[in-house]
Formats: structure tokens, sequence, C-alpha cells
């Protein structure tokens, strides 16, 4: 019996101390990214008296995309702390030379994939799980779509020399065509562990609103 017991010993040490994840410490996220588009208005001038060209004048508006997050239930929630972006082309070369890739800042909580419970002991999805007990929380698969009211602005995943160039195309000849943009979030997790949350092909929209000409 003695021996029995030793080498039961082991056996439920090992079982306690395992090395494999526990449930609720991995982090499991999708993202999606649209509604990015940069809208060209083109004049160009002549000379009254002879005809001749003299100059463009251009104007453009960039709109930012929107950074949607799916956090996965049971997932840790975690912090994004940045992006690093590239520009393509319609034939998936990268547009606008060095200035097409590119990192941002991007700061954005990403609450844990769990709710607090209802009184009847249900997820409740707009609750935040950090203000209920961990015992507590119910698993759910959340939702977070940025810019949020108190960091709109900041998060800019286009920048304007993308825009400029685009503005020079449109000017050139045609307006690019299927502009997209890969992007991989930086994300430090609950647990300080450092992840990654990638999107492939975004769109990136260049609208011609109009293009007219004018003398003077």
């Amino acid at each position: 019996m003695r021996k029995l017991g030793l080498f039961a010993l082991p056996l439920l040490l090992a079982a306690c101390g395992g090395t494999g994840p526990s449930l609720g410490q991995a982090f499991s996220a999708q993202a999606g990214v649209s509604g990015a588009q940069v809208d060209v208005t083109i004049v160009r001038v002549y000379d009254k008296a002879t005809g001749a060209f003299k100059y463009n004048e251009t104007e453009y508006r960039l709109t930012q995309p929107q950074v949607t997050f799916t956090i996965l239930a049971g997932s840790v929630g975690g912090r994004v702390t940045g992006a690093q972006v590239t520009v393509n082309d319609q034939s998936g070369n990268r547009y606008a030379d060095v200035n097409g890739q590119y990192i941002q800042n991007f700061n954005a909580r990403l609450k844990q994939g769990y709710a607090c419970p209802d009184s009847s002991g249900n997820a409740a999805p707009g609750s935040d799980p950090d203000t209920c007990a961990a015992a507590s929380r119910v698993p759910i698969t959340r939702q977070q779509t940025f810019p949020e009211a108190n960091n709109n602005g900041t998060i800019q995943l286009v920048t304007p020399r993308i825009a400029e160039y685009a503005v020079q195309d449109c000017v050139d000849g045609s307006c690019p065509a299927n502009l997209s943009m890969d992007v991989t979030f930086s994300v430090t997790d609950d647990l300080n562990r450092a992840q990654t949350v990638s999107v492939s092909k975004a769109p990136i929209v260049v609208y011609r609103v109009s293009d007219t000409r004018r003398e003077e």
C-alpha cells in the first residue's frame, strides 16, 4: 500500500499542474474593416484668352473606415495598440510606393467574451464584464465597432498621403479602381501576451465627384 500511495501522488500532481491552457485564458478575435473612401473633386483651369492650360485645382474628402472586432465567447479581452497597413492596387501590388506601407496608432479596449448575467442568469449583452464578479460571468460572442465616441478621429487607417496619390491618379487619367488594404492589428491581451488580428483586402473606394473646366 505504501508503494501504491507514492505512485499515485505524482499522478495527482500532474493532473493539477498540467501545462495545457486553462478555460478562459485563450484570446480569440476576428476583425473587419469597411467604409474607407476618397472623394475627389477636380477643376482644370485654362487661360481665357489663349485656351492654354494653366493649373489644376483639386480637393479630396477622406472618410476613414470603421473597424469591427468580434470577440468570441470565452475569450479574454485586450487592448489594441497599433495597426500595420499595406495598401495594394487592383493587381495586388503595393500602392503609392513606400508610402503604401505604414504603422498607425490605434488605442482601443477589447472587452472579454463574457457578459454579466441578468436577473434570470442569462447573458446581458450590453453589460461590461469588468463590472461583475468573474465567477458570475456568462460566455458570449460580442462585437465592438471603432471609432467610438471617446476616440472618434484618433483611429485613422488611411493616411492623407494615400488620398493624395489617388487624387493625382484621377487627375492624370482614371481614378484607381479596387484599392484595398491589408491590416494587422497588434493586441496585448489581458494576460499581457502579444496577439495579432489580421484583415485582408479591405476596400478603399476612390470616387470622382466632379471633373470640370474653368477659364480665367
